[in-house]
């Protein structure tokens, strides 16, 4: 009989070390790690934030893991919770967008928790961490986009997985343990995206519960607990479930597996809000800054999206013009190219319930409308943003690739100022020194060194 898709990911990832990975995975997850870190500190402040910590610190249990900013250490899957929550809340983490999966919010902290809980290495965490984003992009990838125009959230689906194998490879499970934790996340993937047009703040729970799921299976596994080796191809399986008559390409979890890295192709947000707003905001600043636009004399603005953009920050379209929070904001197209046609900013400050109440932000979201490009796809995020004058002239702007990719990188400068920024509460000191030892975590011997001090922020 041939290996399952569990099987065959487990043969890929489970006796993977750190010196097998090629430099630029190594870098780049490097960077994902500082990246999540980042964004969960300038979280943990937060409204969201305190109620996670004041519920989650409330449940006891083994001191195994720290929570980030707190001195107290708890379970590790209740760790990989809070830490998920705060990584993923601002909608500030990253995505790998042909897959549409945001991997690192929900599986830094779960290589964090584990990590620290078993006394694991930096090179070891590193080469953990960069099996579960490879592992749960690739489980993504055949559905292309499917999961989300289904109503469920990609990440909440595909991404336990990857924190099981993430967190097996830590604990040292066997592969026959580590597949059927496997198996047994199937019992846990879920994720109904009802949340975002209903503008819910649970949304926030996706990446930290995906987390937290991945590590309570590995858990089960290595108790004995048995799951379905077809648990990903079987007839009522992952893919026929969740996306029941669709034809997928199911090796195309393979192709290249283990040269070409989907990990490279993770692109970061340099706007606190949907990977599909990022395109938007760009188009709307060079519109305000090359083109000299002064959102007064618009007329009317056409914003052509990707289809797959329309169920996420388009529909309802009265819900998307008049947003009520700064979370509510962070899934609409309108409030994305208001917000930088009249602040000419997009960053944390901008995306808060003072500005979706601005007069100038609520009348230039009643110039907006919407039309799908069929010829722009998910992977790509691409957008044109054109504007007609009350003089009659029109500008146009048009950005085919959102940045982030491997082919369209960040610079490692552009990174680094957003860690800043975030952590700028620490002080530049503290968090130049931070960022110094989270690109050279593999230097550490105990993972544990770090958490600890993570946890006296």
């Amino acid at each position: 009989m041939n290996p399952s898709i569990s099987q065959r990911l487990v043969a890929f990832g489970l006796p993977l070390q750190y010196d097998a990975l090629p430099a630029a995975v190594a870098d780049k997850t490097r960077m994902a790690l500082l990246d999540t870190i980042g964004v969960a500190i300038e979280a943990v402040h937060s409204d969201f934030g305190v109620a996670a910590r004041d519920l989650i610190s409330g449940w006891g249990g083994p001191a195994q893991s720290s929570l980030i900013g707190q001195a107290q250490q708890v379970s590790a899957q209740n760790a990989a919770l809070f830490n998920g929550i705060l990584s993923h809340g601002q909608d500030y983490d990253d995505t790998h967008t042909e897959s549409v999966v945001h991997g690192s919010a929900a599986l830094v902290p779960v290589a964090l928790a584990v990590a620290e809980q078993g006394h694991r290495s930096g090179r070891e965490l590193v080469a953990a961490l960069a099996v579960g984003l490879e592992s749960a992009i690739r489980i993504a990838l055949p559905a292309q986009n499917r999961f989300h125009l289904r109503g469920f959230h990609t990440t909440a689906v595909c991404a336990p997985f990857g924190a099981a194998l993430l967190a097996a490879k830590l604990r040292g499970l066997d592969a026959t343990q580590t597949t059927h934790a496997l198996g047994i996340t199937g019992s846990f993937a879920s994720g109904v995206m009802e949340c975002v047009p209903a503008a819910a703040g649970s949304k926030r729970l996706h990446g930290g519960w995906a987390g937290s799921n991945g590590i309570v299976a590995a858990s089960f596994a290595a108790a004995g607990t048995t799951g379905p080796t077809t648990v990903f191809e079987g007839t009522l399986g992952v893919y026929r479930s969740f996306l029941r008559g669709d034809e997928l390409d199911l090796d195309s979890i393979f192709t290249g597996l283990g040269q070409d890295w989907e990990v490279l192709n993770i692109s970061p947000k340099l706007y606190p809000c949907c990977h599909y707003l990022q395109s938007p905001l760009d188009c709307a600043l060079a519109l305000r800054e090359r083109h000299g636009v002064r959102w007064q004399d618009i007329e009317q603005i056409e914003c052509r999206v990707a289809q797959g953009a329309v169920n996420i920050v388009c529909e309802p379209w009265a819900r998307k013009i008049t947003p009520v929070t700064g979370y509510d904001a962070r899934f609409s197209l309108a409030f994305a190219i208001a917000i930088m046609l009249v602040k000419g900013k997009g960053g944390m400050p901008e995306f808060s319930e003072a500005s979706c109440a601005d007069a100038g932000v609520q009348a230039c979201m009643k110039k907006i409308r919407y039309t799908v490009n069929p010829a722009y796809n998910v992977k790509d995020m691409a957008c044109e943003i054109i504007v007609t004058l009350t003089s009659g002239a029109r500008h146009a702007v048009e950005i085919a690739h959102v940045r982030g990719a491997a082919a369209y990188p960040i610079p490692q400068e552009e990174m680094l100022t957003k860690f800043y920024a975030n952590t700028a509460a620490l002080g530049r000191a503290r968090s130049e020194q931070l960022a110094e030892q989270v690109l050279n975590i593999d230097r550490l011997g105990d993972v544990g060194e770090l958490m600890a001090g993570l946890r006296a922020l």
